[in-house]
């Protein structure tokens, strides 16, 4: 019984186990998009991140944020390239968000603030973790209101986008784990305007989209199925072995019989009373009770 009770927790704390216990994983590929002055006075990084194919999810990853980040959403990406951040609950330190993660890939977006110096921008993305990555690009997206971009690694490619706008691409390189890529880029911007101000005023632009599309509704959790099932199996053996237990111990125990009271005897019926019998004084005959004569000579009964 009792190593039946300790199968039966194991399996119920199990699948929580194995996505604590899981150690750091290999990301296939990573996307880094940077887009200055979008929104806000700030940098919004978009991570875009790929496991190698074959790798057993759900996963736990960490993926670093720079000093002063302003975390905004960690959400998966399933195979027919829907977004959604349902059920991701993710934990956000000063330094890192770790979140588990139930499919191949997923998006990371946070706010990095940048320096300025009068019309000057700048600042530095950089990215080290205890993931290695097979392939790590950048894409820079220049600020509409930007006459020109410097990136550093200098080997960018740069081209204008279908919406308008130029992007600078550093091709995609592996980052071994623990090592450190860093991107300084810098442009002068007159004044603090944010692109979507800019589209709002032009008309025949289209805002930038992203890959993947938001949705609402969520994927089935397998891991909180496991949970559950795990949690109703370990409630009905407890009731069982309880039952077991009480059971075996009335059959152990024999109950104390009932004291019986002895049935009384039943009593004999009264006879009736003998009445007492008179005979004839004359010839001795009996006489009944209510004669006044006797039958056989005729003669007069005494007290009569």
């Amino acid at each position: 019984m009792k190593r039946t009770l300790f199968y039966l927790l194991l399996l119920f704390f199990l699948p929580t186990s194995l996505v604590q216990a899981q150690t750091a994983v290999t990301l296939e590929s990573l996307d880094v998009e940077l887009w200055p002055d979008f929104d806000r006075e700030a940098v919004l990084v978009l991570l875009t991140g790929t496991l190698p194919s074959g790798t057993a999810l759900p996963v736990t990853l960490t993926i670093p944020l720079p000093e002063g980040a302003d975390f905004n959403v960690a959400a998966r990406i399933n195979a027919a390239n829907e977004m959604s951040d349902q059920g991701m609950n993710p934990t956000v330190s000063a330094d890192a968000v770790t979140f588990d993660l139930s499919e191949q890939r997923f998006r990371v977006e946070y706010y990095q603030p940048y320096t300025t110096a009068d019309s000057q921008h700048s600042f530095t993305f950089s990215w080290q973790s205890n993931m290695a990555v097979n392939g790590l690009s950048v894409t820079v997206q220049q600020p509409l209101a930007a006459t020109s971009m410097t990136v550093v690694p200098s080997n960018a490619t740069v081209s204008e986008g279908q919406d308008g706008l130029t992007y600078h691409f550093l091709a995609a390189q592996s980052v071994p784990a623990g090592e450190t890529y860093t991107v300084q880029i810098s442009y002068p911007m007159s004044s603090p305007t944010q692109l979507t101000e800019s589209f709002q005023q032009t008309e025949s632009t289209d805002l930038p989209f992203l890959d993947a599309q938001p949705v609402t509704d969520e994927g089935f959790d397998w891991q909180l199925l496991l949970l559950v099932l795990g949690g109703l199996i370990l409630v009905a053996t407890a009731v069982w072995y309880l039952t077991s237990m009480r059971g075996a111990a009335q059959s152990r125990r024999p109950s104390k019989p009932r004291p019986q009271r002895a049935a009384k005897p039943a009593s004999a019926p009264a006879s009736p009373p003998k009445g007492k019998v008179n005979f004839c004084h004359q010839c001795g005959q009996p006489l009944q009770p209510d004669d006044k004569f006797c039958r056989n000579c005729g003669t007069a009964v005494k007290n009569k």
